[in-house]
């Protein structure tokens, strides 16, 4: 037995694949925690993009033409309240100024 254990000891044989596989192993944690880490990263830039996509504001305000006959119109993002120069909608578009004096 004690032998056995004096060449055990001594053997050099699967030694260099153990470093292999100690090597393959702390290659392996640190890709894994490096891609944990940019997975962060990049969960924390779209969370932001999201907030500033947020925060867009698409009001507008348009005085208008009157000399051309072009009403005001305007539109308030934030309260959602829109004011679209007071025309006259059908099913396919914007009535002209001609077809809403005869009705239709």
């Amino acid at each position: 037995m004690h032998r056995w254990l004096k060449q055990l000891w001594h053997e050099d044989d699967g030694v260099l694949s153990f470093e292999w596989t100690l090597i393959a192993v702390l290659l392996v944690f640190g890709i894994v925690a490096g891609v944990a880490a940019a997975r962060d990263a990049i969960i924390d830039e779209l969370g932001d993009l999201a907030e500033a996509a947020l925060q867009f504001d698409q009001s507008y305000s348009f005085a208008g033409i009157p000399a051309l006959g072009i009403p005001p119109s305007e539109y308030d993002d934030s309260l959602g309240t829109v004011s679209d120069c007071d025309r006259q909608m059908t099913f396919w578009g914007v009535d002209g100024p001609d077809d809403q004096a005869d009705g239709g």
